[in-house]
């Protein structure tokens, strides 16, 4: 995809009502985007969820651990079914803060991230993945 397609799907998220509206309610900075032929498919930002540790019983319930779902990962979550990943791009974009709140800073994947993106590339398909830098 040339790069100025890159660029006016980053450019068309970033000034979506919706996404600013995201943005700036919650405050996030760092999303990613699925798209397919040219059309956005799924988006998502990064969320807290939630891992029962141990086993539940009927008196005592699990423990649940907080944990950050990656904004690469929430998006394929999403998506809903990994077969649809097949053939389609993933940008992942992170803004900054404070006075460079409207810039794109590098959003390079953490070490479990880039261990699932490569999975969804080997195993579902999943074409390019482009990073703000």
């Amino acid at each position: 995809m040339p790069n100025s397609q890159i660029a006016e799907i980053l450019e068309r998220f970033k000034n979506d009502p919706k996404t600013t509206k995201l943005t700036e309610m919650n405050k996030l900075v760092h999303v990613a985007v699925i798209v397919y032929r040219g059309k956005i498919i799924a988006e998502a930002t990064n969320r807290i969820g939630y891992r029962a540790q141990g086993e539940s019983t009927f008196y005592n319930t699990a423990v649940r651990e907080k944990r950050n779902i990656h904004a690469e990962e929430n998006v394929v979550r999403k998506l809903g079914d990994y077969n649809r990943l097949r053939d389609a791009d993933m940008y992942v974009m992170r803004y900054g803060r404070g006075k460079n709140s409207d810039t794109f800073v590098n959003s390079k994947p953490c070490p479990k991230c880039e261990c699932f993106l490569n999975k969804c590339i080997q195993k579902y398909g999943l074409k390019n993945i482009y990073y703000t830098s």
